[in-house]
């Protein structure tokens, strides 16, 4: 499956720092968005270190005999176990790190990852960043947000429109580098793509400040555009709605040879 892909980050109208960080590498097919928790350095010192300390994982293991940092998991792809072992890796170093500095103590980041093999997206995701897909004229998140909030609509005790507006729709249920990789949750999810569909990859920046039907007319109306310029619409629309946090976006168009 050929693909086409754009990246961006954009500090938003009200932050001082962006404490976001993405990561996107074709060669290894990995795609990553971080969004730091713990204010200024912290937070994006946190994203900086799980993008950085993911990607060096995946690639080292695929070129090298190296030691995992946690048991291969047979029910799970590849890359599937790639990522939750790079994940699981990041998040040792994460709170060493905090451990190490007071000044740091807390930090965290959420992640969502992926990595296209073929025809199918291994898909990892820690704290609310998402991914959807667009596939026909119609988007849908693919990832759970891991909040109060969230977790309450997976429960069916609110509705997806209900969460998105709840007051406890920012706490985070789960963050790398908050807890031990033990107590830590990560979902990881296969995905079967098909020709012609879209993945957005965002930081809760994006999601916010623009409802998911916002998302999908914004995207809808630059259709015909380059993933760049469909990119700068969705980040202006958001600065526009109020752009009360940063802003980072990944863009994955797939074409069926």
């Amino acid at each position: 499956m050929q693909f086409a892909f754009f990246g961006t980050s954009d500090i938003g109208r009200h932050r001082k720092h962006n404490e976001d960080s993405y990561l996107c590498n074709p060669q290894e097919k990995l795609f990553l968005i971080a969004d730091g928790i713990g204010g200024q350095a912290a937070g994006e010192t946190a994203s900086k270190l799980a993008i950085r300390n993911i990607e060096e994982f995946v690639v080292r293991s695929r070129a090298e005999d190296i030691t995992w940092p946690i048991p291969y998991r047979k029910e799970f792809t590849l890359e599937q176990n790639s990522l939750l072992a790079g994940a699981t890796l990041a998040n040792r170093k994460v709170r060493e790190l905090a451990n190490q500095n007071p000044s740091m103590k807390g930090m965290g980041t959420t992640l969502v990852g992926v990595i296209i093999n073929g025809d199918q997206l291994a898909v990892l995701n820690i704290g609310d960043s998402r991914l959807y897909r667009i596939r026909a004229g119609e988007i849908e998140q693919i990832t759970q947000d891991h909040t109060v909030a969230g977790e309450q609509e997976k429960l069916g005790l609110l509705t997806k429109e209900e969460a998105s507006n709840h007051p406890q729709k920012h706490i985070l249920t789960s963050a790398l580098g908050i807890e031990v990789a033990e107590n830590l949750r990560m979902d990881l999810s296969l995905v079967d793509i098909e020709k012609k569909d879209l993945y957005l990859m965002c930081s809760d920046g994006l999601n916010d400040m623009l409802s998911d039907k916002e998302i999908l007319a914004a995207i809808n109306s630059s259709k015909k555009k380059s993933l760049e310029k469909i990119s700068l619409s969705l980040t202006q629309q958001a600065n526009r709605a109020g752009g009360r946090d940063n802003i980072t976006i990944i863009l994955l168009s797939f074409i069926k040879t």
